[in-house]
């Protein structure tokens, strides 16, 4: 497991309230790292369980000690570390997890205890380890990270310091994408289309990252053929990923729409997301004027929240391709007059 500081990208303020903590040796026995996925909250949350278990004066981590030297195989006994199994974390973990709580600490004088994605535990999950955080053991302290998508139990909210974690600038990320070993151009490319994501940058530039940007591209070509055949092969297509998956290709189909806006307004390369895209993208815009993306990313943003709500994957993306084909053959003055007014 990860003890190096310097790992963590472009969270100086968090990680400064943290290594402070350390040195002075004043640790609340909740803390909460918050904010978007992909970002550094549960390698820095790492880092700080090893500094808190760490048994050697000065810097913490050491990296030396017997402590770190466990912690660093993944060996340590009085760390444990939850996340979900599945989609959420169950009572059953948070049960196991109160054995632990009630054990004696074996090499040094405390204990730590790392959830991650803490939002998704169950309302069992976490209505059990109110009482832990309520009255812990001596020297047992929770780290817990969560996203922003759901929120925490105020209960739960209310018993945590919260250390809060933000997105990296463009610039920031793809410096430190290049410092890591990667071709500046793809670092350049994937730094916007990351979202100021660490994580989620390092996933794009994975041999098939972009593949779900593809079938984006792919999905924007053929809602011009003239036959209604690239609207089936792609709604069948789509409706057969995971929803997850489903979403991820939205998200890149709405990247590509806002870039057919930015270019068709003339508004600058400097914010586009597919900066490597911009000639493709420039030879879309008779089909894709102003008004017409902005319609279709209003429906997007619609199919993505029935999707996400359960509703038939099929149906949904059918509606949506139909809509933005018609659009496509009955020009600006349809789309004005549909049902995703402008």
């Amino acid at each position: 497991m990860s003890m190096n500081w310097d790992e963590v990208i472009g969270q100086k303020d968090a990680v400064g309230i943290v290594r402070a903590m350390l040195a002075t040796g004043r640790i609340p026995h909740a803390l909460l790292f918050s904010g978007p996925a992909g970002i550094g909250k549960a390698l820095t949350a790492t880092i700080m369980a090893a500094g808190i278990l760490c048994t050697a004066g000065g810097e913490k981590p050491c990296g030396c000690c017997q402590s770190c030297l466990l912690f660093s195989r993944g060996a340590h006994p009085d760390f444990i570390q939850v996340v979900p199994d599945g989609a959420t974390i169950k009572i059953d973990q948070i049960r196991m997890l109160k054995s632990f709580a009630a054990l004696t600490p074996n090499v040094g004088s405390g204990r730590v205890c790392l959830i991650e994605d803490a939002e998704v535990m169950t309302v069992q999950a976490a209505n059990s380890i109110l009482k832990l955080l309520e009255e812990p053991p001596n020297g047992l302290i929770f780290i817990l990270t969560a996203g922003t998508g759901k929120p925490l139990l105020p209960t739960i909210l209310s018993r945590c310091r919260k250390v809060s974690f933000c997105l990296l600038p463009a610039a920031s990320l793809e410096q430190s994408l290049v410092r890591k070993g990667y071709e500046a151009d793809a670092a350049a490319v994937i730094s916007h289309l990351s979202g100021g994501r660490m994580g989620k940058a390092i996933a794009l530039l994975a041999p098939d990252g972009l593949v779900f940007r593809d079938m984006a591209i792919a999905l924007l070509h053929d809602i011009h053929q003239q036959d209604m055949a690239a609207v089936w092969s792609q709604s069948n297509k789509l409706s057969g990923l995971a929803v997850k998956d489903i979403i991820s290709v939205l998200e890149f189909f709405l990247y590509l729409l806002r870039d057919l806006f930015v270019v068709a307004g003339g508004y600058g390369e400097q914010l586009l997301y597919n900066t490597d895209l911009v000639q493709e993208l420039a030879g879309l815009i008779a089909e894709w004027p102003e008004r017409r993306s902005m319609a279709a990313i209003a429906a997007v943003k619609n199919t993505m929240r029935a999707i996400e709500g359960n509703a038939n994957s099929r149906l949904a993306l059918e509606e949506l391709l139909i809509n933005l084909k018609d659009w496509q053959e009955k020009g600006v003055q349809y789309v004005n007059s549909s049902r995703y007014p402008l």
